[in-house]
């Protein structure tokens, strides 16, 4: 792909880290100006004119939500840049964060100003000890340099951001839970509506925006909305960061990309070095944990919302993960079905024990216990499950299954013949569960 597409990890090899090289390529110079000759309406404008979705959930417009954001009554009203990487693989928001912090921070900045907002917070993974550190310098020497705090670079713009460092595991990510681990409750997923935008932290509205999203913002002024539309689809304008797993699954297999929106999985993985072939590879994942398992004979599908979601998978956590050829599917979905039940917050009963119920089922198939009853009842799954789900972690939860069971059926009929198709199955249970009814 052209070196023009990367927007916002800079050239291979460069860093941005420090304030001093993020102003030489001209870092801040869109705040000075949207401060000195914009106001906010025409902050929104570009925005919405850039056709800017959520990189971090279903693609909401974030004009839209910066702007239900901003028509609230008056009062307090809040920013929260989602940089958790929910999937402890994906290195997106890490890899912005140590490479280019600033262009995150004046992306705040900007959303902030749009939206009549004077206190954010960078809400981001504890564990990330490195991103951690290259953030909190970049808003030590924002706050130095007058571009954060009271009257940003001489303006009447008051701004300022916290950093929340925290670890709380997959559900850690979703949106409102991490509001409720700010205001400091426990995590648990909570009913909506009320949107954030109308009662978000401590009540007030809220604009919850993944870090992609906002480090998009300085981009979209600089260049202004009809330019930054030239990249990406009809649909969906910009580029996307990626997390590329490749077979083996070790760290030195795994490296973060920017590609534009619209390039095909297959394409997404040459830029990566990954040539996939059926001498290589059984399927590859797309969306993370949650994400969906595509064959081969799918790769040339578009990297989009609404063409993933078509074919099963979502963008979710922006990780494409290669599955070796001995991969057996079945195993694959209990394996991650399994991972899942344990992260699910509990809240709601059809994600806290159908996923367990999914989690069982599967690690009967696994040890040739499995009858074709089981392969109905996981069917009936994949749809109560998502359809009874509080928040969207329930929602796409049954995604590794649904698309094992659409694409790879044979797996399954296999294992309930009492056999794995790739013979390396092993089993892990004795005995068949079945339900007593007691009357």
């Amino acid at each position: 792909m052209p070196e023009q597409q990367s927007q916002l990890l800079g050239a291979p090899g460069q860093s941005l880290a420090a304030l001093a090289a993020y102003q030489r390529q001209g870092g801040y110079t869109a705040l000075r100006q949207a401060l000195t000759n914009q106001n906010p309406d025409q902050v929104l404008g570009d925005v919405r004119a850039a056709g800017l979705r959520g990189r971090g959930g279903a693609g909401v417009l974030a004009a839209e939500k910066l702007a239900l954001t901003a028509r609230g009554e008056s009062g307090a009203r809040y920013l929260i840049c989602n940089a958790y990487d929910a999937d402890l693989r994906c290195r997106n928001a890490e890899t912005l964060l140590e490479r280019n912090p600033h262009l995150v921070i004046e992306g705040m900045i900007l959303a902030g100003f749009a939206a009549g907002i004077h206190e954010a917070y960078l809400y981001l993974r504890g564990s990330r000890t490195a991103a951690v550190a290259a953030a909190q310098q970049a808003l030590r020497e924002a706050q130095e340099r007058g571009l954060l705090g009271r009257g940003i670079t001489d303006s009447t713009f008051d701004f300022t951001i916290t950093a929340a460092g925290v670890e709380r595991g997959f559900m850690g990510g979703e949106e409102s839970s991490l509001i409720e681990i700010l205001k400091g409750r426990p995590l648990k997923a909570q009913q909506r509506p009320p949107y954030p935008t109308d009662a978000g932290l401590f009540g007030q509205p809220t604009a919850v925006l993944n870090v992609e999203t906002l480090a998009n913002m300085p981009v979209i002024m600089a260049r202004g909305g009809q330019a930054f539309r030239a990249i990406g689809t009809e649909a969906t304008s910009g580029t996307k960061l990626l997390t590329v797993i490749g077979p083996s699954g070790t760290a030195d297999d795994t490296r973060v990309i920017e590609v534009p929106f619209g390039v095909s999985v297959r394409q997404a993985l040459r830029q990566a070095r990954l040539e996939v072939n059926e001498s290589t590879a059984r399927a590859v994942v797309v969306g993370g944990k949650e994400g969906g398992a595509l064959p081969l004979g799918q790769l040339d599908t578009p990297i989009d919302y609404e063409t993933l979601e078509q074919a099963g998978a979502i963008l979710g956590s922006g990780v494409l993960e290669v599955l070796p050829k001995e991969t057996c599917m079945v195993h694959w979905a209990m394996d991650v079905s399994g991972y899942l039940a344990g992260e699910t917050c509990g809240k709601c009963v059809p994600c806290r024990v159908g996923m367990k119920r999914v989690a069982g089922a599967l690690e009967g198939l696994v040890s040739d216990l499995g009858t074709r009853d089981d392969l109905t009842l996981l069917e009936e799954f994949t749809r109560y499950i998502a359809d009874g789900s509080l928040c969207g972690f329930g929602v796409n939860a049954i995604n590794p299954l649904a698309t094992a069971m659409r694409y790879f059926a044979d797996d399954f009929t296999a294992h309930v013949e009492g056999r794995c198709p790739t013979g390396t199955c092993a089993p892990v249970r004795a005995h068949r569960y079945t339900t007593k009814h007691v009357l």
